[in-house]
């Protein structure tokens, strides 16, 4: 008896382990270019393909370290797959320079589903934060017909404008402190205080300045306290240890402001609500309701290019909803993509 239980509980532990995964590969091999990381549960057939935040920010390291702490909520019902974009952790004089802009990020993302697609044979959702978000939008927006691959984008605290919109300024992020201050006023918390935000803000007709924009971050810095994750010693070593990383690359950190600053100049001639209409594919957008960075009300109007979005805000929550609201997030990409 007893031994007829061990084989049980052996072939069980085989099944289950044949479940889970944790590969690293490179999708364009012969040039070691975007490398890709996969850990997390297959059992769903599912892979979300994290797009990091932040130009010039490392997913691997991200992933590696598991700073959102999603291996042990999200990725045991699906799998994540981190990448690196083109350009990190390269020598500056190896970078190809020309192939840094927001269309080359478009395609690796295509080339990087295609590769999971065709080597795990699963469902595959692009998965994007802050301005990993917007290249989210922006791959579907150029290829939807190349990105037959994706089953759907989920979006997180994506801001639509960049930091050359003028409507940044001059509409969005001032129409945001005065609902703020409005609702704020409405449930009679700290009246004086948001009243005098809400009479300056309807006296300044826009962010143009160093000191009007401090002071507009004074004001909706005391709406919310984010959360906060320490990098401890336990992350680091995650990531030093781990291939590809790099540390006299990294810390030298001059490969990942060139890229950094090339795409951030590239967003220039980017006119996002141009392309959002041209999505076909079904989009979950997630914002916070205190989030000063991806303000709310340019993810309500981004629905509406969108044919086929669905937009969840999150109370009490700043731009990093997966750190503030880490259950309401799992909760919410789970039900999106189909799994209890």
């Amino acid at each position: 008896m007893k031994k007829i239980l061990f084989i049980c509980i052996l072939l069980m532990s085989q099944f289950t382990f044949a479940q889970k995964i944790k590969d690293f590969f490179y999708v364009e091999p012969n040039t070691k270019e975007l490398p890709v990381f996969v850990r997390g549960n297959l059992e769903s057939q599912t892979i979300l393909v994290f797009v990091q935040g932040n130009y010039g920010e490392n997913g691997i390291d991200f992933g590696r370290a598991d700073y959102a702490r999603w291996k042990k909520s999200l990725e045991t019902k699906v799998a994540i797959a981190y990448f690196d974009q083109r350009g990190l952790n390269k020598s500056v004089k190896k970078i190809d320079t020309t192939r840094i802009n927001p269309a080359q990020v478009a395609k690796d993302l295509i080339a990087i589903t295609q590769k999971l697609k065709e080597k795990y044979h699963a469902k595959i959702y692009l998965f994007g934060h802050s301005t990993g978000g917007q290249d989210v939008l922006d791959c579907l927006a150029k290829f939807p017909k190349e990105g037959s691959a994706i089953e759907a984008g989920i979006v997180f605290n994506a801001p639509i404008t960049s930091d050359f919109s003028p409507e940044r300024y001059k509409f969005y992020r001032p129409q945001y402190l005065k609902n703020l201050a409005t609702d704020f006023i409405a449930r009679n918390e700290n009246t004086d205080y948001w009243n005098k935000a809400l009479d300056w803000m309807t006296k300044t007709d826009s962010i143009h300045t160093p000191e009007i924009s401090k002071r507009w971050n004074t004001y909706v810095d005391n709406a919310f306290t984010p959360t906060e994750r320490n990098t401890g010693l336990g992350m680091a070593l995650k990531v030093v240890f781990a291939r590809p990383y790099n540390p006299i690359k990294y810390l030298n950190n001059k490969d990942n402001k060139l890229v950094s600053d090339l795409l951030w100049e590239a967003q220039r001639s980017v006119n996002r609500w141009e392309l959002l209409p041209q999505i076909e594919h079904h989009v979950l957008l997630i914002a916070g309701q205190f989030d000063a960075i991806a303000v709310p009300e340019e993810l309500f109007e981004a629905k509406k290019h969108i044919s086929n979005a669905k937009l969840v805000v999150f109370p009490n929550c700043g731009h990093r909803s997966f750190l503030d609201r880490p259950k309401l997030f799992e909760k919410t990409v789970l039900n999106f993509i189909g799994i209890d």
